[in-house]
C-alpha cells in the first residue's frame, strides 16, 4: 500500500461491516423452559408485570417511572418498548419475551415465524430473538384481523439486555375490519395467567 492510500484510508477510514455470527430459528432449550415455568409460577413475575404495567400507564400520561418505556401510536402500528433499567434483573428479559408470546397464543393467534440473529458490530455483539405472531386465519372478507400482526423482539448488546419490544402492525385493506384496540392486547399482555 503506498503512502498515498495509507493517508486516504486514515483520513476516510473504511466503514466495517457487521458480521452475522448466527441466524437461525428461535428455539428454546428445555432448562430455559423449565426457568420460564418457576419465574412464571413465582411471585416476582406477579410483581415484575405490575410494576411494568404501571409504567407503561404512566408514560400514557407523560409521567416517568423508573421503568423506561418508549410508545409507538400511528394508524398502522402500535407498541412499546421496555428499556433496559435497574428495576429488572437481566433474565427478566427473556423471561417477559416468553410470557408475551404465551399472552398472544392464549388469546388465538398462530406463530408465523421465530428468529435469533447474533451480528458483530463494531465493538459489540448484537443478539435479535424475535417472534411474529399472526391472528387466526380466515378466508371470507371482511377477515378478523384482531389487533393485527404481532411482533416481539428482544435485543442484547454483549448479551445484555437492550430492550424489548412489542408491535402491532394492522392492515389498512378493506378486506379486513378495524383492528381491535391494542389498550386491550396491553391489558391481556399483563395478565398473570395460571
Amino acid at each position: 500500500m503506498s503512502f498515498f492510500d495509507q493517508i486516504i484510508n486514515k483520513i476516510f477510514p473504511k466503514e466495517k461491516k457487521n458480521i452475522i455470527l448466527t441466524n437461525e430459528v428461535l428455539k428454546r432449550s428445555q432448562h430455559e423452559f423449565n426457568s420460564y415455568d418457576e419465574w412464571h409460577a413465582s411471585d416476582v413475575s406477579k410483581t415484575i408485570l405490575d410494576k411494568i404495567f404501571r409504567a407503561y400507564h404512566l408514560k400514557k400520561t407523560n409521567i416517568s417511572d423508573p421503568i423506561p418505556i418508549a410508545l409507538f401510536e400511528s394508524d398502522k402500528a402500535n407498541g412499546f418498548a421496555i428499556a433496559n433499567c435497574s428495576s429488572l434483573l437481566n433474565s427478566d428479559y427473556k423471561m417477559l419475551l416468553e410470557h408475551f408470546k404465551k399472552q398472544v397464543l392464549s388469546i388465538g393467534y398462530r406463530q408465523s415465524g421465530s428468529n435469533r440473529k447474533v451480528t458483530a458490530e463494531q465493538d459489540r455483539v448484537i443478539t435479535k430473538e424475535m417472534y411474529y405472531l399472526k391472528p387466526p386465519i380466515q378466508m371470507e372478507p371482511p377477515i378478523d384481523q384482531r389487533y393485527g400482526n404481532i411482533s416481539l423482539e428482544l435485543i442484547l448488546h454483549d448479551e445484555k439486555p437492550h430492550y424489548l419490544k412489542i408491535m402491532a402492525s394492522v392492515y389498512s385493506d378493506r378486506l379486513y375490519s378495524e383492528p381491535e384496540n391494542f389498550s386491550d392486547l396491553v391489558e391481556t399482555l399483563f395478565e398473570k395467567s395460571a
